[in-house]
């Protein structure tokens, strides 16, 4: 990432400090929330600024509304998490990650959680940090989703990697037959079956 590059299997002080340098760059939503519940909205998305950046509150403060205005949930602020939605929740999630200024974001099944009334609000939000240039890496079932806003889909069979592409050549002709098992199921309106 980054023109960082990390050898498997190697060991050592060099490679844990690479491997800390990566993550500190890195935003992760995932498939749970992951709040602390006795902390507010705010606090929980000024937690990562200040404990692992080092930022004072203030400025935390600041970076944290920013990003909550970013996806649309500034009012709620000073709410606790028992207290907000599903599709609210992934999205101060997804705030908390871009509170941290990460030059990637990974999401793992980010709308897995949620009732199908909200999903639409959370991939709205991906939807403007991808129109914003946001690197994104997302594992998701959400195919309309990924057509329309990646720019590499890949997919996996069993744990295996089955075929990549352009969306538009993937979706309009896949070669492998997993793939096109799981468009047919994508068209019919069956649920997908392997993740893109």
């Amino acid at each position: 990432m980054d023109g960082c590059c990390i050898s498997t299997g190697k060991k050592g002080k060099v490679q844990r400090a690479l491997i800390h340098e990566i993550r500190l760059r890195t935003g992760m939503v995932f498939q749970e929330f992951n709040f602390f519940p006795h902390m507010t909205v705010l606090e929980n998305v000024m937690e990562g600024p200040v404990t692992v950046q080092k930022m004072d509150k203030t400025s935390a403060v600041k970076v944290a509304e920013m990003n909550l205005e970013r996806v649309g949930m500034i009012i709620k602020k000073d709410e606790y998490p028992n207290r907000i939605s599903g599709g609210q929740k992934q999205r101060v999630a997804i705030a908390r990650a871009l509170a941290m200024e990460p030059k990637v974001m990974l999401f793992d099944e980010p709308t897995s959680a949620l009732d199908p009334e909200l999903i639409g609000e959370v991939l709205t939000v991906m939807k403007s940090l991808a129109r914003e240039g946001t690197t994104m890496l997302v594992v998701t079932h959400e195919m309309e989703f990924a057509r329309d806003v990646a720019n590499r889909v890949i997919v996996i069979h069993d744990g295996e990697l089955v075929e990549q592409g352009a969306p538009t050549e993937l979706f309009n002709h896949p070669r492998n037959v997993h793939t096109q098992a799981l468009l047919e199921r994508y068209r019919s309106g069956k649920s997908p079956q392997a993740e893109v």
